[in-house]
């Protein structure tokens, strides 16, 4: 048996103090000492100081009160030391753990899953660098070039941006060198064209 719980609830208003810090607790606390000295200066020291019928009422009084709030702090004791769990709490997730899911979703190349997660961890917590910063990658990977600088661009606009100015410059100059090797391809091909073009008009010839 847990003597904790039992001695907790011996004093009025000591549960409510303990656990929670409530103003009402420490007033009844207070209450039940002061009636509790009186009976007792009354009854031992000072006798019939307060008339022979005060001891005799104020100690059924005081056994009743805390027969009664002995009773109703044990049976409310779980309720004063649960921790109390509010809407937010309860429907949203903790900070990290979708960006933790979309990071793991990334490692094993499943992108769309990974975009999801980050869209969700971005729409709860819009100032998130970190998450911005993994989608903007992710959307480079895809070759979704337009939507990644936009992340970027997105990223540049919250002070907390200033620690992550050194990956934000490497995602920029790789998006460039992406468009830049692209633009050389086109060039390439319509350059090849152009030449397949010329063959085909002097073989005709």
């Amino acid at each position: 048996m847990r003597w904790g719980p039992l001695l907790l609830c011996s004093w009025p208003g000591l549960p409510g103090l303990w656990c929670k810090g409530h103003w009402s607790s420490l007033f009844a606390a207070i209450g039940f000492s002061i009636l509790l000295n009186i009976a007792l200066i009354s009854s031992f020291l000072w006798k019939w100081s307060l008339g022979e019928a005060f001891p005799l009422i104020a100690w059924p009084v005081i056994c009743l009160i805390w027969a009664a709030t002995a009773l109703v702090s044990y049976n409310r004791l779980t309720d004063l030391v649960a921790v109390p769990v509010t809407d937010k709490v309860a429907t949203t997730e903790r900070p990290d753990t979708l960006f933790i899911q979309a990071q793991h979703e990334y490692l094993r190349g499943h992108w769309g899953e990974a975009q999801t997660l980050l869209n969700r961890q971005i729409d709860q917590h819009p100032r998130d660098i970190e998450s911005r910063l993994l989608l903007a990658t992710l959307f480079r990977h895809s070759r979704k070039l337009d939507q990644s600088l936009q992340q970027l661009k997105e990223i540049k606009r919250f002070d907390e941006a200033v620690e992550w100015n050194f990956e934000c410059k490497r995602e920029e100059e790789l998006i460039r060198e992406i468009i830049s090797t692209q633009d050389g391809e086109k060039l390439e091909h319509s350059s090849t064209l152009e030449s397949n073009n010329k063959n085909e008009w002097s073989d005709a010839a």
